[in-house]
């Protein structure tokens, strides 16, 4: 009876997403006979939100910018040297040379130039090279032949530049395991912890930092994390994260795939910095304690860190938080063989993101059963997920066609004043929220790599220009792949982890 129950609620919560999004996409072939001046007046609330987020993300992506700017301009090394600091993780004292940082990067057919640039970084970290630990997870599907290969390259290149460096091969079919980072993460960390143990590490005195493989971090990464880490309060109940900027091969992605890079790199710039409500993303360090305690990662979904942050949030009662320290992890722009199948790849990718509507039921369901957390806080945190999510999913399409199917529902509505200054108003304030990008390219231009030298003036021009194309480009993949993934949950076609494509062309 139980079981059941727990299924009933678990579908229920699965389709709920894709049904309130599927109920807002509609509502404009539906509301608008019966209600047509609450659907004008939903419509400019749409229009007028679109403007504050647009100008939200402005703002905070260039108050980011000029925190990342002065945190990797500071001597953080010296700092800690300076000032001496220690930190207390489950009872114990820790001096700031008492703590060592272990990078676990899984990957799975990765180019092996792309994993040397993400272990170079690594190595030339402005930090004591004695305290990094490395640790790199393969995954048995892609062969013992080109493994073995790869494992040669980098313990040759890179086997002395650290404390140590592992490596991990996670089986076929493991019992529990879904493809994926997550599962790859927790079973190459329970293989590599007794080592750790016999190297005299306690899990307490070690931060642990999740890298995809495509990853560079500044060389400031590892002293700039341990200061914020050690002048943080109950940092054992928090992780930390940098700043994401997706542009190791900018100008030699198709430029659909380069806006959406920049796309994603501000909007998570200004929710780290605008927001208290920042989710983990991609890359996060914790320590280690605290990550065993938790149970590790999720092992059976498709986006690990999807959940990660809710699987904390409980796990703490609510004591939790993401806490920048804006030191910069530069990833690829997605990039394939040619440009039908990077478009390809793009779309994919997206759609694996917003598949994260997967943990819903456990956030729900964990809601609703802990009474030890302050319910405004967790609700609080709920609702801005589910609000997330449908934004995501719908605001670009209603801001775009809401009301033009409005006027053509009815037409004795678009005759009315309202209805006839709709259009001009709609126009107006996306005109507005337009002006925001002014800000978003003047960053944009301070961190992006010198365009090729090569380039014409045409191409040249073009890679100015290209922000024209910004309102095309959230209407479809900014849109689209979430409509999808919703809508997948919700029929109860669940997906499966796919790696996307790393491939450097035209360089």
């Amino acid at each position: 009876m139980i079981k059941n129950f727990d299924r009933f609620t678990t579908r229920l919560f699965e389709i709920l997403p894709g049904a309130l999004t599927w109920i807002i996409l509609t509502s404009p072939l539906w509301l608008t006979f019966k209600l047509p001046l609450f659907m004008a007046g939903f419509i400019l609330f749409l229009d007028l939100y679109w403007l504050y987020k647009a100008m939200h993300i402005a703002f905070f992506s260039f108050i980011g910018f000029r925190k990342m700017r002065q945190a990797e301009a500071t001597n953080w090394l010296g700092e800690l040297e300076k000032n001496n600091l220690k930190t207390e993780s489950y009872g114990q004292e820790y001096h700031w040379q008492d703590l060592h940082h272990l990078l676990i990067i899984p990957t799975f057919k990765e180019p092996v130039e792309i994993l040397e640039q993400n272990l170079d970084a690594i190595a030339k970290q402005n930090y004591d090279r004695s305290k990094i630990i490395v640790l790199v997870c393969w995954e048995e599907k892609e062969g013992e032949a080109v493994l073995g290969m790869k494992e040669k390259i980098l313990q040759k290149k890179f086997g002395s530049s650290f404390h140590k460096l592992f490596f991990t091969v996670h089986p076929v079919n493991y019992p529990g395991h879904h493809p994926g980072p997550g599962s790859n993460r927790t079973y190459a960390l329970q293989q590599v912890l007794p080592e750790l143990e016999k190297m005299g590490l306690d899990p307490r005195q070690i931060i642990l930092t999740t890298l995809d493989a495509d990853f560079v971090i500044h060389p400031n990464f590892l002293p700039g994390l341990t200061y914020k880490y050690l002048i943080t309060s109950k940092a054992h109940k928090r992780t930390f994260t940098g700043v994401f900027w997706y542009y190791n091969n900018f100008w030699q992605a198709p430029l659909p795939n380069r806006l959406v890079a920049s796309g994603v790199s501000f909007w998570q710039l200004a929710e780290m910095t605008g927001s208290s409500k920042y989710f983990n993303f991609s890359s996060h360090s914790i320590n280690l304690r605290s990550l065993i305690d938790m149970g590790y990662w999720v092992v059976d979904k498709v986006n690990d860190d999807g959940e990660f942050y809710w699987r904390a949030y409980y796990h703490f009662a609510g004591d939790y938080k993401v806490i920048p320290h804006y030191i910069s992890i530069v990833g690829d722009t997605v990039q394939a063989e040619n440009l039908r199948a990077s478009l390809h790849e793009q779309y994919l990718q997206l759609k694996r993101w917003a598949y994260g509507v997967e943990h819903i039921p456990m956030i729900f369901k964990q809601y609703f059963k802990r009474r030890d957390i302050s319910f405004w806080d967790k609700t609080d945190k709920v609702l801005f997920l589910l609000r997330s999510y449908l934004t995501w999913s719908t605001l670009a399409i209603m801001i775009t066609f809401g009301g033009w199917f409005l006027q053509m529902i009815s037409p004795t509505f678009a005759s009315t004043a309202v209805g006839f200054n709709l259009p001009y108003l709609s126009s107006l304030i996306l005109t507005f929220a337009v002006a925001g990008m002014l800000l978003l390219v003047f960053v944009h231009e301070s961190l992006v790599p010198p365009r090729p030298a090569e380039w014409g003036l045409i191409k040249r021009i073009a890679s100015y220009v290209q922000w024209a194309l910004v309102p095309l480009i959230i209407l479809t993949y900014g849109t689209f792949p979430a409509i999808e993934s919703q809508t997948r949950l919700m029929l109860g076609k669940h997906m499966w982890f796919r790696v996307t494509k790393k491939v450097r062309t035209g360089e």
